[in-house]
């Protein structure tokens, strides 16, 4: 972890303290999820947090005045000043700057767009609220479903290291991408068709400690993506260790209700034996058959 990520960590932590209206996102959420779930083989370094803001649309104003309200021990050493206006297709744009130089310190990237959902993640004792898991990887697979994916290397990349140890349901996913309107799936031609310019991209993506080999991680991928290339709507569940995807097994009965019906067909069994047993007696001593009860309908004493 860079020295600058440790102090975007100090002020997203201390703006969480708070209860500051922000869900936060990004690389500084992706990495807390990976070391939630234990996975340490790589990791992607950022330079700026990104976030949601929380209720009705503020003045920016009102943003930078929260900041700063929120900054508790930091605002002896740190300011918020904004560089950017948000509008419908653009975030707010807020620079923490050092009081004394007036340098940048960090920069905040702030969407006015709702958030579903959070998470609270844990960096050491505090809790950050994020965004959830399966909302980082709905926005990541969207990316890679697009041509957008040649600027967004860095979502190839998260995608491949999310799938290693998160328990991911391609149900959820595609829950997650159909109930958000800004989120619109793609037929990945750019993934299928453009390995090349595609493993382009990826070179020349820095900041990646462990960075695996293209050709890994695009075989990985190919696999992962399928039911979402596809199309296929049919729940299963992502297997990280067999690079597969396993169908869901059907919810199984009750045992009370399995052996319920085992022991109906055993008595409807012994009542046709009697009733063929009675229909090759002689008339004259062919009793009446008893009735057969259905075991599930007696009365328990």
């Amino acid at each position: 972890m860079t020295h600058k990520e440790i102090l975007m960590y100090q002020i997203i932590c201390t703006l969480s303290a708070s209860d500051a209206p922000f869900v936060f996102k990004g690389a500084l959420i992706t990495k807390l999820a990976l070391a939630e779930n234990g996975y340490t083989a790589l990791e992607r370094h950022t330079r700026d947090i990104d976030a949601n803001w929380i209720g009705t649309r503020p003045s920016m104003e009102e943003i930078v005045d929260s900041i700063n309200r929120s900054l508790g021990d930091l605002r002896e050493k740190y300011h918020a000043v904004p560089f950017r206006d948000y509008s419908e297709k653009m975030t707010a744009g807020i620079a923490i700057c050092d009081k004394e130089t007036n340098d940048e310190i960090a920069s905040m990237d702030i969407d006015m767009r709702p958030v579903a959902g959070s998470k609270d993640y844990r960096y050491g004792d505090i809790h950050i609220r994020g965004v959830e898991v399966n909302d980082i990887i709905a926005d990541k697979i969207t990316v890679l479903s697009k041509k957008i994916i040649f600027r967004r290397a860095k979502d190839i990349i998260d995608v491949y290291a999310l799938a290693h140890c998160i328990d991911i349901h391609s149900s959820e996913i595609f829950e997650k991408i159909e109930s958000n309107a800004n989120r619109d799936l793609g037929d990945f031609t750019e993934f299928i068709t453009r390995r090349p310019d595609l493993e382009h991209a990826y070179s020349k993506l820095m900041g990646v400690d462990g960075k695996p080999a293209f050709d890994d991680v695009y075989s990985y991928l190919t696999a992962f993506l399928r039911p979402f290339v596809e199309k296929d709507m049919k729940p299963r569940t992502w297997h990280s260790g067999k690079t597969m995807w396993e169908a869901v097994s059907r919810e199984k009965r009750p045992m009370a209700d399995v052996m319920c019906d085992a022991k109906a067909k055993s008595a409807l069994l012994e009542q046709e034996q009697r009733d063929h047993q009675t229909r090759t007696r002689p008339e004259s001593i062919r009793g009446h058959p008893r009735r057969a009860v259905h075991p599930c309908s007696q009365r328990i004493e």
